[in-house]
C-alpha cells in the first residue's frame, strides 16, 4: 500500500467509526439537564447518631428546603427515579467523642445494555457524590455534620440549576 492509499484507507476507517459510534452529549453536567423533580431519602440513624446530636427529620427538612428554594419540586416518600440520598454512619466512645462518615449522592435509574447482558437492564446511576468525615464533642457534632450535608446539597442544586439554564 502506497503512502497516499494508506492515508485514504485510514481516513475512511476513521470516518466510518465516527458514523457508526452513537453520539452522546459531552458538556459538563449535561446528565443533570432536565431534572425538575427530586426525592430526598435520609437513611435511618442509629441511637449513637442521635446521642451525637443528629436527627433524621432535621436532615430531611434541611435538604428538602435547599432543593425547593432552588426551584426543584421535592417529593417525599415516593418512587421518584431521581433522588438525593443522605447517609450518615456515627460511632461514639465513652469519652463523648463522636465520629461520623456522611455521604450525599444524587441517584437516578435508567435502562442500560451491559456488555455481558443480552438485553437492557434497570440500573442505578450515581450522578453526583460527595462525602466527608467529622469528629468532635457530642455538643456540636450534629450541627457540623448537618452543615456539611447542606453544603453538598447546595452544590447539587447549583449544578442542576446551571445545567438547566
Amino acid at each position: 500500500m502506497t503512502g497516499h492509499s494508506w492515508r485514504v484507507a485510514a481516513a475512511f476507517a476513521f470516518c466510518t467509526t465516527l458514523v457508526a459510534s452513537p453520539a452522546f452529549a459531552q458538556r459538563p453536567d449535561v446528565e443533570l439537564k432536565g431534572i425538575t423533580v427530586v426525592g430526598v431519602v435520609v437513611e435511618d440513624l442509629t441511637a449513637q447518631a442521635a446521642a451525637c446530636g443528629l436527627n433524621r427529620d432535621t436532615i430531611q427538612a434541611a435538604a428538602s428546603k435547599i432543593l425547593a428554594d432552588s426551584g426543584l419540586k421535592v417529593v417525599r416518600d415516593s418512587d421518584n427515579d431521581t433522588y438525593v440520598y443522605l447517609h450518615v454512619i456515627t460511632m461514639s466512645v465513652p469519652t463523648g467523642l463522636c465520629i461520623s462518615r456522611y455521604d450525599a449522592t444524587l441517584y437516578t435509574h435508567t435502562t442500560a445494555k451491559l456488555s455481558y447482558q443480552d438485553s437492557p437492564v434497570l440500573v442505578q446511576v450515581s450522578l453526583i457524590h460527595e462525602g466527608g468525615l467529622a469528629g468532635g464533642a457530642a455538643s456540636g457534632h450534629g450541627d457540623n455534620v448537618v452543615r456539611s450535608l447542606k453544603q453538598y446539597v447546595e452544590q447539587f442544586a447549583q449544578r442542576i440549576r446551571r445545567a438547566n439554564q
